[in-house]
């Protein structure tokens, strides 16, 4: 294998441990991949030394900045978990209700407003089968929004209803499938939430994922 083949294959790697890290950060796996960033990182510093191009030293800085860059990314969001995770109880049960209660009324995604009631409504007048009318719900992709996951499922469930689809995953499932969506995407895009849409159309039922920066 080549340098640039080396450094190359480190880039993909690079993209990989970003998902494994977002997969983290919305609750997919119990734990952050930082064996493998460590690994990685070490592979970069001794790759250094074999650089005799200019070519392969532009091509390896290029992977290095974007390595750091994430890096720091992941570093910050690990303290920003870790000091979530050590708040006070009462300080936990204060956010806790803080968030049920946005859950209730809708939270951002609007669900509790009147107009999302008139939704609803005219949803349930088409006929199984229609394309209905669809409202969205926003998933963070740097954090787990139980609230939004679980008003995403009950619509999800409801519309398998509404169409006769007897094939229904549990809660557990359809958040592991959402966070392995969202991870997907913000692989590929930058973007700090995830816009989700129900369909449904010809008795199928589907979900349509939209990046948002």
């Amino acid at each position: 294998m080549t340098v640039e083949e080396e450094i190359r294959r480190i880039d993909t790697d690079i993209t990989k441990l970003k998902i494994q890290f977002d997969l983290y950060f919305v609750g997919s796996v119990p734990k952050p991949p930082t064996y493998q960033r460590d690994a990685l990182d070490k592979h970069l510093k001794k790759l250094q030394f074999n650089l005799k191009s200019s070519g392969d030293r532009f091509l390896y800085n290029s992977v290095l900045n974007k390595f750091n860059a994430y890096s720091e990314l992941w570093m910050k969001q690990l303290r920003v978990k870790e000091e979530g995770a050590h708040l006070h109880p009462l300080a936990r049960r204060q956010a806790h209700q803080t968030a049920s209660s946005a859950g209730a009324s809708g939270g951002s995604n609007g669900s509790g407003s009147p107009a999302a009631h008139n939704a609803a409504r005219r949803r349930g007048a088409q006929r199984p089968g229609d394309h209905p009318m669809s409202d969205s719900w926003r998933i963070p992709t740097n954090r787990r929004d139980e609230a939004a996951l679980k008003k995403l499922y009950e619509n999800f469930i409801a519309a398998k209803d509404r169409v006769g689809d007897q094939k229904k995953p549990s809660f557990d499932a359809f958040a592991r499938e959402i966070a392995r969506h969202t991870a997907a995407i913000r692989g590929q895009v930058a973007c700090d939430t995830i816009d989700f849409r129900i369909h449904s159309k010809d008795n199928k039922v589907s979900i349509k994922a939209k990046p948002l920066k």
